[in-house]
């Protein structure tokens, strides 16, 4: 099988993405390229790309874009989309040059799987994250909101950190406030958005990635929703682990390996 032909498979394979925010598909190599076998990875950073390069996985296919760059920018709370015109300068980096080099010496294809697979029925980010931190149970709404034990705020967010496998996690709000539901969200979804979800849903807090501090810490404080930030890359992997999974059982000749970004979160 060749990366085109994987691309479009995928493409196939994914729920209808919304036109204007798409995103997936090759980000850098050759198309053409026949595939030795495939790398899941969160994000393709200089690390992952040895080791999958080592291990003979010349198709990495991650959630997160290659050279630190998304097609768009988004302000949540609007309806604006400003294109993000800096691709080649983020390109022209050392870090950048050096991913090119790596990706060119090894014949790397990079593949970006991310609008197809957040919402993927069954197996995607929030179905994966759910399982992780052992909510699939208990879920009370479509809108990703679940009634857990009830415990205190201090306490559902130590277990969320244990499930996620981190030595420590922030959380804003009372830490002996009551957790009677609460909303969950993975990566950067844009966190005023998702509080007045969860305050929609009643939610006494809102788990998520990663928060622009003064925007939405603050909107969730006026708001009397407690938040959880989980970190980007901590609240993603459990959904591209569950990617690695999908794909062997639908390729299952094909080399595929769970290459971990590993967490860049450190506590002290």
């Amino acid at each position: 099988m060749r990366a085109s032909e994987l691309d479009r498979w995928l493409l196939r394979e994914a729920p209808p993405h919304t036109p204007e925010d798409e995103v997936d598909g090759i980000m850098a190599g050759n198309p053409d390229t026949e595939i030795k076998g495939i790398a899941v990875t969160w994000l393709p950073n200089i690390d992952v790309l040895e080791r999958a390069a080592g291990k003979g996985l010349n198709f990495v296919l991650a959630h997160e874009p290659v050279y630190y760059h998304h097609p768009y920018f988004y302000p949540y709370g609007d309806h604006r989309q400003t294109p993000a015109l800096d691709l080649p300068d983020k390109m022209a980096t050392e870090p950048g040059k050096r991913k090119q080099c790596l990706i060119e010496d090894y014949g790397l294809v990079v593949h970006r799987f991310h609008d197809g697979w957040d919402q993927f029925p069954d197996h995607g980010m929030g179905y994966a994250l759910a399982s992780t931190l052992g909510w699939s149970n208990v879920q009370v709404s479509p809108d990703y909101i679940y009634e857990p034990p009830t415990v205190t705020l201090a306490e559902i967010a130590a277990h969320i950190a244990e499930r996620l496998g981190k030595s420590g996690i922030r959380y804003c709000g009372d830490p002996e406030q009551s957790v009677r539901r609460i909303s969950l969200d993975w990566g950067s979804p844009g966190a005023i958005d998702i509080v007045k979800r969860a305050a929609k849903h009643g939610c006494d807090a809102a788990l998520t990635g990663e928060v622009v501090e003064w925007r939405d810490l603050e909107f969730a404080r006026d708001s009397g929703v407690a938040m959880i930030t989980g970190g980007h890359c901590a609240t993603e992997t459990p959904g591209m682990q569950a990617c690695c999974e999908w794909l062997k059982t639908r390729l299952p000749e094909m080399q595929i390996e769970y290459v971990d970004t590993v967490d860049p979160d450190r506590f002290i």
